[in-house]
């Protein structure tokens, strides 16, 4: 219903432009179906007119899937004094998939009726009746799709030698794209006549229309906004960043000078205020001393933690203490540590390991 409702709305649109030249006294009266009187008929084509011809290009319906989707409508004429039962023609562009050709009528609540089609080549034809002289002309609905690519160009020819001569009375252009692309139309010398179309844009679309155009063929391209140098290299550096990021854990582990200067950056976090003035000399001095005082407080901590253990529960606080050390041997050779923290961690955990020994081999 949705879809007939479209027809409808484009019919009265057509009705509305269609020029008064060609005669339709009565247009809105003849409500009746087309008679198909296969005596008084003739499979020339001359005297049909091409009266008008849509082509809507619509690049978001499909554009998840890579393609364009194009609808073109066609409205003939028999202005001749036999009706037509014969063979109607349009070309295709190169690489239409899905082609389907539908028959409508200028009335309300009617159906369109799909066709039979014969594709050779660029070419499609039907077969089909139009009455003669009729106030409500047939419309041909052509649907198909297009492989998009960067561009998103199509290209249509509207006359082609023997076989498609129908100038059209009016060519109506209606591109549906997303908001800020550009569009080129060109002929088939290459000369630009977007503006001879009076290009009048809403939304996401754009309209054309040409009154009797004098070209042969419609070459339409549509193109996205071109990337700013700026933006690009935002993109870049955000690149570099992460590969640095992904690769700095290996770097820093192959590049002493690296370690070194991430060594100078943990210290200066850590280092408290205090210790940002100055100290006496007889302060650094003493600092060798403080050092080895604190190595034997340590030492002195762990006789009074292992003093009363019995030698399985040594036993157990050695293997605790060995695990540990194996994990630091593994951070390290993975590059989660520094020089650094290696050494300080692993010299720790082996002088605790040697201590429970002593402990184990001369108990109390």
């Amino acid at each position: 219903m949705k879809k007939l409702n479209k027809y409808v709305i484009f019919i009265f649109l057509v009705l509305s432009l269609i020029s008064t030249t060609y005669g339709f006294a009565g247009m809105g009266a003849n409500k009746s179906t087309v008679q198909t009187d296969l005596n008084n008929s003739t499979q020339s084509d001359q005297d049909i007119q091409l009266l008008q011809h849509l082509i809507e290009i619509d690049t978001i319906q499909f554009e998840s899937q890579n393609k364009l989707y194009v609808r073109e409508t066609l409205i003939y004429k028999n202005t001749g004094t036999a009706n037509f039962s014969g063979t109607l023609r349009t070309w295709m562009p190169d690489d239409a998939e899905n082609i389907s050709v539908e028959r409508a009528e200028m009335m309300a609540n009617i159906v369109p009726v799909p066709l039979n089609i014969i594709q050779n080549g660029n070419i499609i034809s039907w077969q089909d009746f139009i009455e003669m002289n009729s106030s409500l002309p047939p419309l041909y609905i052509v649907e198909y799709v297009l492989p998009a690519n960067s561009l998103n160009k199509l290209s249509k020819k509207l006359l082609y030698p023997t076989l498609i001569s129908k100038v059209s009375g009016s060519l109506i252009l209606k591109i549906t794209k997303d908001k800020g692309n550009s569009v080129t139309i060109t002929d088939e010398n290459g000369n630009d006549i977007g503006a001879s179309g009076n290009p009048k844009e809403e939304d996401n679309s754009v309209l054309y229309g040409w009154v009797a155009p004098g070209f042969m063929e419609i070459n339409i391209r549509i193109s996205k906004p071109a990337a700013t140098p700026a933006g690009i290299a935002g993109y870049v550096i955000i690149g570099l960043l992460i590969l640095l990021a992904l690769s700095y854990p290996v770097l820093r582990k192959r590049s002493e000078r690296l370690q070194a200067i991430e060594g100078k950056i943990r210290t200066s976090f850590e280092r408290k205020p205090e210790e940002t003035t100055e100290e006496p000399e007889e302060a650094v001095e003493e600092t060798p001393e403080t050092s080895t005082e604190s190595g034997e407080a340590e030492a002195k901590t762990d006789e009074v933690k292992f003093a009363g253990k019995t030698g399985d529960e040594l036993e157990n606080e050695k293997n605790e203490l060995i695990s540990m050390l194996d994990k630091v041997e593994k951070d390290y050779a993975s590059g989660n540590l520094i020089d650094e923290e290696y050494e300080e961690l692993s010299s720790s955990l082996r002088t605790k390991i040697e201590r429970i020994n002593k402990r184990i081999e001369k108990p109390d």
